[in-house]
């Protein structure tokens, strides 16, 4: 397990899935890698960003987990690095410290969330279950300029995303996708044939898993609040900075894990 020696468990749910946790602070190394390897997963470690860096080259790996403050290459110049030689790799990176612009930088850049230490294994393991899956995010705006425009943005910052422009294919395409494809939806509240109220509702009840984040250009309190009932996670107004949607989405994703 430690030194990059990887430990296989034969848990058929997670099999095959490997996972690197980088860590300069040997005992937190070794706690998250023995409550993964509970959970089933590959686990293999790392003790800073060089020597993650050098086990990528050698190996693929689903997810990495990664602090953030560590000597030498800290862990958003590892991330960095690690997408050059995966760019498919999904990154989680966790903190202790209020390290906003290197979080800010990371985000922008694509990582799936930042965790705060301390968390309980609990709620890593169900962030782990999530993000080994590399979901996507789904936009769904009936205007086809909108919601193409966006998953470029979202793309452009390292994010996998997909456009489809009605409710009922909204819905489709999740059942389609199974269970793992998407985990996020980003979802404008009025549109022709079928609103976000109903997208939403309709798809919550189909995969609990999908966090909804709405987003509307019109002065519509009645739907936010609807949207809000059924489990939305967050409602963002027309025009809105792309910035702010990146952002939204990472800590829906972590957030979506808690409880």
């Amino acid at each position: 397990m430690t030194g990059g020696q990887a430990m296989q468990v034969q848990e058929p749910a997670q099999r095959g899935k490997r996972v690197l946790v980088i860590d300069d602070e040997e005992g937190m190394r070794i706690t998250l890698a023995a409550s993964l390897e509970l959970e089933g997963y590959e686990v293999v470690e790392a003790r800073d960003g060089i020597h993650a860096l050098e086990l990528v080259r050698q190996q693929a790996f689903t997810l990495v987990i990664s602090d953030i403050r560590m000597p030498g290459l800290n862990g958003v110049e590892t991330f960095r690095e690690l997408k050059r030689i995966q760019p498919e790799l999904t990154v989680v990176l966790m903190t202790a410290f209020a390290l906003e612009r290197l979080i800010e930088e990371a985000i922008a850049e694509g990582v799936y969330t930042v965790i705060h230490k301390p968390f309980s294994m609990d709620h890593l393991a169900r962030i782990v279950a999530r993000a080994v899956d590399s979901p996507a995010v789904l936009v769904v705006d009936d205007i086809p300029k909108v919601a193409d425009s966006i998953v470029a943005v979202l793309r452009a910052a390292g994010l996998s995303a997909l456009a489809v422009h009605d409710g009922r294919a909204a819905v489709q395409h999740v059942i389609e996708r199974g269970e793992r494809g998407i985990d996020v939806c980003v979802l404008d509240l009025v549109m022709p044939d079928q609103d976000g109220v109903t997208t939403c509702a309709q798809m919550r009840g189909l995969k609990k898993r999908v966090t909804v984040i709405a987003m509307t250009g019109h002065a519509v309190p009645e739907m936010v609040s609807a949207i809000m009932s059924k489990g939305g996670y967050a409602c963002l107004h027309k025009p809105f900075d792309a910035r702010e949607l990146i952002h939204t989405i990472a800590r829906a994703r972590g957030d979506a894990a808690q409880g």
